[in-house]
């Protein structure tokens, strides 16, 4: 059927194939990311790094040097986020990498012992990924300096314990640099991360204005679609960041409430702005609908407009910190400033309108209003208003569980995260061993490089052995250019503070511009503490033979192929659409706290439904067409989630004009499980049952809408049919 399920019922465009996996990669190493350069974090770095490496040298301390590793590498421990959380990932780093560069600093003179705690050290540190992506970002962090330490022997205990104060001492600088010098504004990260969310939703509404006003094609649509699934992160990420502000502060300020209002918010209106898009897409370019057009373009102008202001009203930080608001703002919608007036979401009257697209945009205006005043109260320090308490419900707290849960978890020979540590930690002490035999120099910087590269998924690995390859061969290439040219200690660290500061700014970008420049650093700071000049070119037959290693470890060594893995997380996305059109059946609003919950894990599912998809095309070898059964069954796995969101999301207040018939709803979640059955046993499903419903409403948007439900399901059958025939995605 190929790429005509794509088009079929005119609901999507035809599906992008992937390239050739060699192309792939070489896309990722030169992909520019968007946005601007880190440029303040890249010019913290470089003074974190090289303050330790000036004491150094000033008061010809060698041990001091130690400081300037870990200040640079706490330094990128630092992701963002509320400054509680900062901290304890900063001081994590510091204090148990100090420790374990005690541990490792005498161990190193027998190779049987160094070995040994190589493979134990690496492998524990890999296995705390199963605490999440934070905890393995500082294992990887520990295991850096846990090797870097082994690589140098102490030849005293003293010289181990002044190795550790070194390591302390660096870090405590780096946490006092970015916590304490930069402003500290506890509530900074949280308005700046739900800024972001507000930011994204004037966007939507923007692409959602142009593509009614042009009756936009079916390839439009698809990709402004897109727009709604990427705001799912934001609002998680601003969750996360706000709850993590709010923990522990007794006397909380009205900020936090005023900001918790404002993420809850986004819920229901993300929603509803996924819902009017699939109306629109239904409304098309029919001139009998023409006002609904004009009216739904009008309101999402002034949406737009509104979740700008209210990003603009976020990042503003005058007022920040003050109890009582100013005498000018006691009636902040009367007394704005000029530049911070609000614009009005008026309501029009001219011209027959749809009531199912009635509904939604009285709940968009009033969701947008009620935005509006929560942010000019944050604005000029009012208090909550009534509304917005009222519209408060969040996510379900989960239960406290064991600190050692994610461990038990993990510790079967199924676990991804079990294998990758214990592949990282054989292939790393294989790489001490291979090169102490081929009496390659600095054994242990391949260690690391093999470290480094090793990745949990074999695509992953592969990537970065053509970005860590490409970047440290070129890299060590410019440090053997400035070795040559500088060689005094005061220029070395000044040439180290600007590719820090330069490399840290080109991070959120491009990773292969980061690799290219921090190879250098590394380099620099190697050679300034030991003098041979001859460093660069060891390092780069080092990562030759790295990554070698790795390729070899990652396709050898518990090989688990994602095409494994892609049915179970493709039919966990299926069972979530079932139970989001169960919840929408059975609630009176389709933005109740509980249809919110259901909504917020669809997205997850999908969301990891297509990380897994997107893993599964780094690592296939075969023709491209035969992955477009699983992009047709994601694709529309979401389309028909947003179809339904369109169809329970109007329901407000008692009124029936979006009624989801409980009869579609039942027989459609049936379908949606016989699905997600037949993936993960790899067998062909059954036929699906009739779900043609007569049309139980003259309003020609929703008898659309719903016509919709069973051509989607349709879709989704074909597309795990054809899975089930293709052993590519089995």
């Amino acid at each position: 059927m190929g790429t005509a399920v794509a088009t079929l019922w005119g609901d999507g465009p035809a599906l992008p194939m992937p390239h050739h996996r060699l192309l792939r990669h070489l896309q990722s190493l030169f992909r520019v990311e968007p946005g601007r350069p880190a440029l303040w974090a890249g010019i913290r770095a470089a003074v974190a790094t090289a303050l330790p490496l000036c004491l150094s040298f000033l008061l010809t301390v060698p041990q001091a040097g130690w400081a300037g590793l870990t200040a640079l590498l706490v330094t990128l421990a630092d992701k963002g986020g509320s400054y509680r959380v900062r901290a304890r990932v900063m001081g994590t780093v510091t204090v148990l990498g100090a420790l374990v560069a005690m541990l490792a600093a005498p161990a190193g003179y027998t190779y049987w012992v160094d070995a040994t705690l190589l493979l134990l050290g690496v492998t524990a540190a890999n296995f705390a990924r199963c605490y999440g992506d934070t905890a393995g970002s500082v294992g990887g962090q520990l295991a850096v300096i846990f090797v870097v330490s082994l690589g140098a022997p102490a030849a005293s205990l003293r010289e181990a314990v002044l190795r550790g104060a070194a390591l302390l001492l660096g870090g405590l600088w780096a946490m006092t640099l970015s916590l304490l010098l930069w402003p500290l504004r506890p509530y900074r990260p949280a308005r700046r991360a739900v800024a972001r969310v507000y930011e994204g939703l004037a966007m939507a509404a923007e692409e959602l204005r142009i593509a009614t006003l042009e009756g936009a094609t079916s390839e439009a649509w698809a990709a402004g679609l897109k727009r709604y699934a990427g705001i799912r992160p934001d609002i998680e990420q601003a969750r996360g960041v706000l709850a993590a502000t709010r923990r522990g502060r007794p006397d909380e300020s009205r900020r936090g409430e005023h900001l918790l209002v404002l993420v809850e918010l986004a819920e229901p209106m993300v929603a509803l702005l996924s819902a009017l898009a699939e109306a629109m897409q239904v409304v098309g370019r029919d001139p009998h609908l023409h006002a609904t057009r004009e009216r739904v373009a009008r309101l999402c102008e002034a949406f737009a407009a509104m979740g700008l202001w209210v990003a603009r009203a976020l990042r503003q930080e005058r007022n920040e910190g003050m109890r009582e608001p100013p005498r000018l703002a006691l009636r902040p919608r009367r007394r704005q400033p000029a530049r911070m007036a609000a614009p009005p979401v008026r309501q029009s009257a001219e011209g027959p309108l749809s009531a199912h697209v009635a509904t939604l945009l009285d709940r968009l205006r009033e969701n947008a209003g009620v935005a509006h005043e929560t942010a000019s109260g944050l604005l000029f320090g009012d208090p909550v208003p009534a509304r917005g308490r009222g519209k408060v419900g969040g996510p379900k707290q989960a239960p406290g569980a064991s600190p050692w849960q994610p461990l038990r978890d993990n510790l079967h020979r199924d676990s991804v995260v079990l294998r990758h540590a214990l592949r990282t930690g054989m292939v790393a002490t294989a790489a001490l061993g291979l090169t102490r035999a081929l009496q390659v120099g600095d054994a242990h910087w391949v260690s690391l490089v093999v470290i480094s590269i090793l990745q949990p998924y074999a695509g992953s690995t592969e990537a970065r052995v053509l970005q860590r390859t490409l970047g440290t061969l070129v890299g060590a290439s410019l440090a053997a250019l400035i070795a040559t040219t500088v060689q005094t200690p005061p220029l070395m660290i000044g040439v180290i503070s600007v590719l820090t500061a330069i490399s840290v700014a080109l991070l959120p970008l491009n990773f292969g511009a980061f690799q290219i420049l921090l190879t250098p650093d590394y380099l620099l700071m190697a050679t300034l503490s030991s003098g041979d000049w001859t460093v660069a070119s060891q390092r780069s037959l080092g990562v030759l033979i790295a990554g070698t290693l790795a390729l070899v470890g990652s396709w050898t060594l518990w090989p688990s192929p994602e095409r494994r893995r892609f049915p179970d997380a493709a039919a966990s996305a299926l069972r979530a659409d079932g139970k989001y059109l169960r919840q929408l059946a059975t609630h009176r609003s389709g933005t109740e706290p509980a249809v919110n919950e259901e909504r917020r894990l669809l997205d997850q599912a999908l969301l990891e439904a297509e990380s897994s998809f997107q893993r599964l095309m780094t690592e296939y070898r075969g023709p491209p067409g035969h992955l477009e059964p699983g992009m047709a069954l994601l694709t529309y796995a979401r389309r028909f989630a947003l179809a339904v969101t369109a169809l329970g999301t109007g329901r407000y207040e008692g009124r029936t004009t979006s009624v989801l018939p409980q009869q579609l709803a039942q027989r459609a979640s049936d379908s949606l499980e016989l699905l997600a059955r037949a993936l993960q046993e790899r067998r062909e499903p059954p036929p699906l049952p009739n779900l043609a419903l007569p049309r139980t409403s003259d309003d020609p948007v929703l008898g659309a809408l719903l016509e919709r439900v069973p051509r989607q399901l349709g879709i989704l059958h074909g597309a795990v049919a054809r899975i089930s025939e293709d052993p590519s995605l089995r």
